[in-house]
C-alpha cells in the first residue's frame, strides 16, 4: 500500500477528555480561529492507520491536506493549522456533535438515524460485505447455504454482524472487539483458527495487504458484495455552507486522482461509480 507523506501540517493530538464547544457555523469558526479541527481513525486502512514503524497514514490524512488547502484558498488566509484527534468506531459521531471536531473522515457508512447533530458529506466511496478466506476453503462457503458450522468471525456491535445473524443463523459466530477487532480477525483466517473473517471488503483487502497476505491466497467472496455501504465524512449537522464546501472538495479533480493512488492499489476503483450500487446484490433471507 502505497504510504503518503503529509508536509506543511501542524498536527495536534487533542485530548478525548475535551469538553463539547459552543455551536458556531464551522467556516466562520475556521476563518476567526485559524484552526481546523478533524479526526481519524487508526483502525480503518487504507483510511486511517498504523504502519510498521506506528505512524499515522492513510488516504483521509491526505484528504486533510487537500481540505486544508482549498480553505485557505476559500477564506483567504496566508495559512491554517490542524488539529488532530484519533477517532474510535464508537465516538466519531460524538465527536463532530459536540463540536470537539468539523469532521470526521473514516469509513462511515450513510445511514440515516444516526444522530440529529451530525450529517454526512456525499460519497466519496462504495464498499460492501464480503468474507476473507483462505482459498482452499473457499468451496465449503455456500453463501446461498446456511454455513451451517461454518467458523466466521465478526466485530462485535456492528452491522455487520446483525447481518451475518439474520442471514446466517447456523453459522457459528465468533466476535472480535477493541481496536484490533479487524487485525485479529484477519490474523485468525491465516491461523486456521476460522473458515472466514466478515467485514466491508475495502477494509479487509487492506488489512491482509498489511499483514501480507496475498490476494490470490485469501480472496473475498463473492466477488459481488452482499450488501451496499456508502462512505462519507462525518460532519455537522444543519451547516449547509460547510456541507457545500467539504462536497466540493470530495468532488475536486484532486480528490479523485488521490481516491485513486490510495483505494485503486485495492480495488478497480472509477470515482464516477463510486456510489453505484446497481452490482452489487444483498441476501434474501
Amino acid at each position: 500500500m502505497k504510504q503518503k507523506i503529509v508536509s506543511s501540517l501542524i498536527i495536534v493530538y487533542l485530548s478525548c477528555r475535551a469538553l463539547p464547544v459552543k455551536a458556531e457555523a464551522v467556516l466562520e469558526k475556521i476563518e476567526r480561529t485559524g484552526v481546523l479541527n478533524v479526526a481519524i481513525r487508526e483502525d480503518a486502512a487504507p483510511f486511517g492507520y498504523l504502519d510498521s514503524n506506528n505512524n499515522l497514514q492513510g488516504y483521509c490524512l491526505d484528504f486533510f491536506v487537500l481540505l486544508e488547502k482549498q480553505l485557505i484558498k476559500r477564506l483567504e488566509r496566508n495559512s491554517l493549522s490542524i488539529k488532530l484527534l484519533k477517532s474510535t468506531a464508537n465516538n466519531r459521531f460524538s465527536l463532530v456533535e459536540n463540536n470537539i471536531v468539523d469532521l470526521e473522515c473514516g469509513p462511515n457508512t450513510i445511514r440515516d438515524g444516526i444522530s440529529d447533530g451530525t450529517s454526512f458529506s456525499t460519497a466519496f466511496f462504495v464498499t460492501g460485505t464480503q468474507l476473507l478466506v483462505e482459498k482452499n476453503n473457499r468451496n465449503r462457503l455456500n453463501l446461498e447455504g446456511k454455513l451451517q458450522d461454518i467458523k466466521i468471525g465478526v466485530i462485535k456491535d456492528t452491522t455487520t454482524e446483525e447481518f451475518i445473524v439474520d442471514n446466517y443463523p447456523s453459522a457459528i459466530i465468533q466476535k472480535f472487539s477493541g481496536i484490533r477487532a479487524r487485525s485479529r480477525g484477519v490474523q485468525a483466517v491465516s491461523q486456521g483458527k476460522i473458515d472466514a473473517m466478515v467485514s466491508d471488503g475495502i477494509l479487509l483487502r487492506a488489512e491482509a495487504q498489511k499483514q501480507e497476505l496475498l490476494a490470490t491466497q485469501y480472496p473475498l467472496i463473492p466477488k459481488t458484495p452482499l450488501t451496499c455501504d456508502r462512505y462519507g465524512m462525518i460532519i455537522k449537522g444543519k451547516d449547509s455552507q460547510w456541507l457545500d464546501f467539504v462536497n466540493s472538495v470530495v468532488y475536486s479533480s484532486e480528490t479523485v486522482k488521490l481516491s485513486q493512488v490510495w483505494l485503486g492499489q485495492l480495488f478497480d476503483y472509477n470515482f464516477k461509480d463510486s456510489t453505484d450500487c446497481s452490482k452489487f446484490g444483498k441476501k434474501i433471507k
